[in-house]
């Protein structure tokens, strides 16, 4: 029955034609069965004519409502056995209505409809009827029949829709996967380009601004502050490209380098000297091989922490400190107060916003917040190994963790936050 529904639908025929079709067909197969019962005699009654006709006509209206049409070729089936008193196909009615109501009803309907239909046949052909029991079960178990392959039908449907159903949420997770990738690359890089030209720029703005003061008076400090510009437009373009590098089509050219390290903090710091910031650090000796994202995250926290220091606090010094232990990295950035009012410590930016998202990235902590002396210190602590130092109270904010040689009663994280970018 589902072959000859797949096979119809298949062809375009209609649902309502295709039963039509198929009552049509064992209409015939009972007329032609019932005119062999006896050679040579008319066994065709008008009796058994209207009921294989009305059974036909109710197991048409099987997909409109599944239980009259049960119950119309049920009441054909037995008044046929019981008039005409001769075996008959009429119970391929009866399956074909029995096999829609199987996959059309829920399962407290289908099974006592189905065990009701099966158990009237079978009381009304053995009561009223003078054949044999064996004969007289034959439109019971094509009933059944009927109901077992709808059965099947519903639980093979039910799979399919469901290994579907797998399949939709397989490609929502991936295509969600995918997004949060983007998501986390374009995070990744507005980082990257924030670091790379927060720093750039300021060193620019600082050299530009001293040009512009010296430019009458010292015409060569002028010149060498321009020089310091074009310098750092020039640096910025090259670490733009190969940034970007990371969008280029595929077989471009374009050059690409390794992303910055500790072994280059030497030119940074001479970099920010050149501004005008006096840096107090060491090259440390004892800090060994780290991992490239460690590595890449203390860079860009001395370049943020210096760089603040350049726009918020003019003319004060800094100290960086860099120290390893065997299970974590710690770096300590301070600068005391400015020596004039030119900084503003309440402008906001997305500096501190960045390195608490590297820091939390690799498991670390990270603290920052203002001095006791109107200073400022960051404070960041990497782990070396998985599952060292905790990543997420450097997120949501904590107690500021700053070397007690620099602070006294250092307010919230939160706190410092708010003042530098």
């Amino acid at each position: 029955m589902g072959v000859v529904s797949r096979w119809c639908r298949d062809l375009g025929i209609p649902p309502v034609a295709a039963d039509c079709l198929l009552a049509g067909v064992i209409l015939a197969l009972n007329l032609v069965l019932l005119g062999q019962r006896h050679p040579g005699q008319v066994a065709v009654t008008v009796s058994g004519v209207v009921l294989c006709t009305a059974a036909a006509v109710g197991m048409v209206f099987r997909r409109r409502a599944p239980l009259l049409s049960l119950g119309l070729t049920t009441a054909a089936g037995v008044c046929y056995a019981i008039t005409q008193q001769a075996k008959s196909p009429i119970g391929l009615f009866m399956a074909c209505a029995a096999y829609m109501v199987v996959l059309r009803t829920d399962h407290r309907t289908r099974g006592t409809s189905i065990i009701s239909v099966v158990a009237v046949t079978l009381v009304a052909t053995a009561v009223f009827t003078n054949g044999e029991l064996l004969a007289n079960l034959f439109n019971g178990v094509v009933v059944l029949f009927g109901a077992a392959i709808g059965e099947a039908t519903r639980y093979r449907r039910a799979y399919v829709q469901e290994l579907e159903e797998r399949a939709l949420r397989a490609e929502q997770s991936r295509d969600e996967e995918a997004q949060r990738r983007v998501i986390e690359e374009r995070l990744r890089i507005a980082h990257e380009l924030h670091d790379v030209i927060a720093h750039h720029i300021a060193l620019m703005n600082v050299q530009s601004g001293v040009a512009a003061h010296v430019l009458r008076t010292q015409p060569d400090e002028a010149e060498h502050a321009l020089a310091l510009v074009r310098s750092g437009g020039r640096t910025v373009l090259q670490e733009l490209t190969v940034l970007l590098g990371v969008l280029r089509r595929s077989g471009s050219p374009l050059p690409t380098a390794p992303a910055p390290s500790l072994q280059e903090l030497g030119a940074l710091v001479d970099s920010f000297t050149a501004a005008g910031v006096k840096v107090d650090w060491s090259p440390p000796d004892s800090i060994g091989d780290l991992p490239d994202v460690i590595e890449l995250t203390a860079y860009r926290i001395v370049q943020e922490s210096l760089t603040n220091v350049l726009k918020h606090a003019p003319g004060a010094p800094a100290e960086v400190r860099l120290t390893r232990t065997s299970s974590a990295l710690t770096i300590a950035i301070h600068n005391p107060a400015p020596s004039t009012s030119a900084g503003d410590h309440r402008s906001g930016g997305h500096g501190l916003v960045g390195m608490r998202e590297r820091v939390a990235a690799v498991g670390g902590t990270l603290s920052a917040g203002p001095m006791a002396d109107g200073g400022f210190a960051v404070h960041a602590v990497l782990p070396l190994e998985t599952g060292g130092v905790g990543g997420d109270s450097g997120v949501a904010g904590g107690r500021s963790d700053l070397d007690p040689e620099w602070v006294s009663g250092a307010g919230e994280f939160s706190a410092g936050s708010a003042g530098r970018s």
